[in-house]
């Protein structure tokens, strides 16, 4: 080759346009969860609504909340959609972090889609809870890589967190007359759900490495390491996840619990007493964060913003400083209960 031909063809090397890296997915890149998540709930149709998401983050900027919970899969199926993505990216934006709602296995629509896997009655018909809901087997392993494809959906439309809901089996309606088509009733409840926990905690990290893994569980739960008709027993449950989420709802709690005749009119004694009690069940996930779900609904008594925020500094009181999330079926949330920013 002449030293001409290597000058021309040094020149062009040189001058070549070089195509940038194609930028990271959502799921590959580290959003990080604010130390206190400060967040509230919304529905997979008030999310749909314009309005009521513009009133929904205005009362956001004004306080001092910084994340949302969105529904993403319900009873009747999941609840994603590509409109959801954009959302999702707005919410980004505005500094938020965005975490997907996810009910397990109370689940009417994949119950009776595929009736095998149902819970079922004698009479071989499908099994329903009190509230007319149907419920698949949390021992299938079917099930399970159904709700992981979901999950797996909904971390590419940019959710930084998976919560799952009705992580556990039935408590409610005819239990004595529950057939399981999988669950032998050898392994124990709570050990079936640590396997799917573990197991859908390794496959959602397998493709989003970053992606946190929450649960909810029953109030209840922290009060003594029991795992009773549940499963949820925390000792066995929290190593496998991310973040415990408890429904320290004062509404939810018997008589007699902590003292009160009537524990809804106690929000901080009953919010403060679960909290400070559940710490001993986590000395073996000493990494695992605990973020209750705070009452703000009428229920067992009216509930007013000084009742709002008796839980949220019983909730800081009790040492934890992980955040809370406030639960209000109607999405109508107590502003006057929540710090200006």
């Amino acid at each position: 080759m002449s030293l001409l031909a290597i000058v021309i063809l040094l020149a062009n090397l040189l001058t070549k346009t070089v195509e940038p890296l194609a930028p990271l997915s959502a799921t590959d890149m580290p959003r990080v969860m604010p130390t206190e998540v400060k967040a509230i709930y919304v529905t997979s149709t008030t999310a749909k609504l314009q309005q009521r998401m513009t009133e929904l983050r205005q009362l956001i900027y004004d306080t001092e909340l910084n994340a949302v919970v969105i529904n993403t899969k319900e009873p009747f199926g999941p609840r994603i959609y590509p409109e959801l993505k954009v959302l999702v990216d707005e919410l980004h934006k505005e500094g938020l972090w965005v975490i997907a709602r996810h009910v397990v296995f109370q689940d009417d629509e994949l119950a009776e889609r595929q009736p095998e896997l149902s819970l079922k009655r004698a009479s071989t018909a499908n099994w329903q809870d009190r509230g007319g809901h149907g419920w698949v087997d949390p021992a299938n392993r079917e099930v399970w890589e159904y709700n992981l494809d979901i999950a797996q959906k909904t971390l590419e439309l940019g959710f930084d967190e998976i919560n799952l809901d009705y992580i556990r089996f039935p408590t409610d309606g005819d239990l004595g007359n529950i057939i399981y088509p999988s669950w032998d009733g050898l392994k124990l409840k709570e050990e079936v759900l640590r396997d799917f926990l573990r197991w859908f905690r390794q496959n959602l990290r397998s493709q989003a490495p970053y992606a946190i893994l929450s649960i909810d569980v029953y109030g209840e739960t922290f009060l003594r390491d029991f795992a009773g008709s549940t499963g949820q027993r925390m000792t066995t449950l929290a190593p496998e996840v991310d973040v415990v989420s408890p429904m320290v709802y004062p509404s939810h709690y018997r008589s007699g619990n902590f003292g009160y005749t009537n524990p809804a009119t106690q929000p901080y004694g009953v919010v403060y007493g679960t909290l400070e009690k559940g710490q001993l069940l986590f000395a073996n996930a000493p990494n695992t964060i605990v973020r209750p779900w705070l009452q703000d609904f009428h229920l067992g008594a009216q509930y007013t913003p000084a009742m709002v925020r008796a839980q949220i500094t019983a909730t800081t009181d009790a040492g934890n400083h992980n955040g809370w999330m406030l639960w209000n079926p109607k999405n109508i949330y107590s502003e006057s209960a929540l710090l200006k920013e």
